[in-house]
């Protein structure tokens, strides 16, 4: 399963919560060596839901790693494709503004050559 696939499942609140979460948790794995708790929750509750047979435990080191793992790959996901809707709007903004340019340079232009043909 890919991650648009997975993604598509998720409304914008589980969204950004997923990147919120995962900044607190990579902060707080980089600083304690710890995970965060609630994140570690929500990773695992999201977890269960998403693949109900695949079980994953709390208590194992190696699931918790993975999971997190998961989940931090997921939220880089999310950003990577906030920032490509971002800079389509960008390019959008740009090219609407150089059309409208365009198209006041072409009526100016007309109009120079009308006046010019009096």
């Amino acid at each position: 399963m890919d991650y648009e696939s997975i993604i598509k499942l998720y409304d914008q609140e589980k969204k950004d919560k997923i990147l919120s979460l995962s900044i607190v948790n990579k902060e707080k794995m980089h600083q304690d060596n710890q995970y965060d708790g609630q994140a570690l929750n929500y990773f695992f509750i999201l977890w269960q839901q998403q693949f109900p047979n695949v079980r994953q435990s709390k208590t194992c080191t190696g699931c918790r790693k993975s999971v997190c793992h998961f989940f931090h790959k997921i939220a880089d996901y999310i950003n990577t494709e906030n920032v490509k809707k971002e800079n389509e709007k960008i390019k959008k903004e740009k090219l609407v503004k150089y059309l409208e340019k365009a198209n006041k340079k072409l009526k100016t232009t007309k109009s120079k050559k009308k006046l010019s043909k009096k």
